[in-house]
């Protein structure tokens, strides 16, 4: 029947169904909590220390890792997120942050920054992040955080990779609350910048190589010679000093 008396039952039905589409646009976001890195970081051993300066680029990372969520797996084939829960920043960015922190505290290197900075320097560091995620792998345990990256030492202005090597840390969650994960990446990350450090560092290509992020003196044409300096420079041929 499509007479009068069934038109206000489907003004009706027409009017609910706006109301609840305007409720869905004016819904905010979901507010999750944020968390922050903060890698433990022991040089148990010394290091060695070089005269080389270093920039740390900002990491790779697959459009799964790139993002301030924290990432979790469930199986070997599927990637998943926290609910309620992300990280100050995006993960490359506190992976850069971590690696910078790392090498000023080892106080290893004269001179690190980023390499987004505009500096200048001998050898760049490259990270890819190649896992960044809280693995659910038994349902008896907690989640085993697990930080995977692969890094290139690049030596400039060649830009020639003089040493490349992958670097895994894997830490168990002391239990399965957000928290005790975020600590569990604090220690992973650590490992992960700790090794890293000492890699670059005990690196040949480092060795006696003179750091460049200052530009070089040069000395002014019209410098007074002295009497003996001048005569040395003319080669001995008997120019009067002045």
């Amino acid at each position: 029947m499509t007479g009068p008396s069934g038109r206000p039952r489907r003004w009706g039905v027409a009017l609910v169904a706006v109301l609840c589409g305007s409720c869905g646009i004016l819904s905010e976001a979901p507010k999750r909590q944020l968390y922050r890195v903060t890698p433990t970081v022991n040089f148990a051993a010394p290091l060695p220390h070089v005269t080389a300066q270093l920039l740390v680029a900002v990491p790779n990372a697959p459009a799964g890792l790139d993002t301030a969520r924290i990432a979790l797996s469930r199986s070997p084939v599927s990637l998943d997120y926290f609910a309620d829960a992300e990280w100050t920043d995006r993960v490359p960015l506190l992976v850069q942050n971590a690696m910078i922190e790392g090498f000023e505290r080892s106080g290893a290197v004269p001179a690190v920054g980023r390499d987004s900075a505009g500096l200048r320097a001998d050898f760049i560091l490259e990270t890819d992040i190649r896992d960044f995620s809280a693995i659910y792998d038994s349902r008896a345990e907690p989640p085993l955080v697990s930080v995977v990256v692969n890094v290139k030492l690049i030596k400039i202005p060649e830009r020639k990779i003089v040493g490349q090597s992958s670097i895994t840390r894997r830490q168990r969650a002391a239990a399965n609350a957000v928290p005790d994960v975020v600590r569990a990446f604090d220690a992973a990350l650590g490992g992960v910048v700790e090794e890293g450090v000492r890699w670059v560092v005990t690196n040949p290509a480092l060795s006696g190589r003179r750091g460049s992020v200052f530009w070089p003196r040069f000395v002014h044409a019209g410098l007074r010679w002295g009497s003996g300096e001048l005569a040395r420079a003319r080669g001995g041929r008997g120019g009067r000093a002045v």
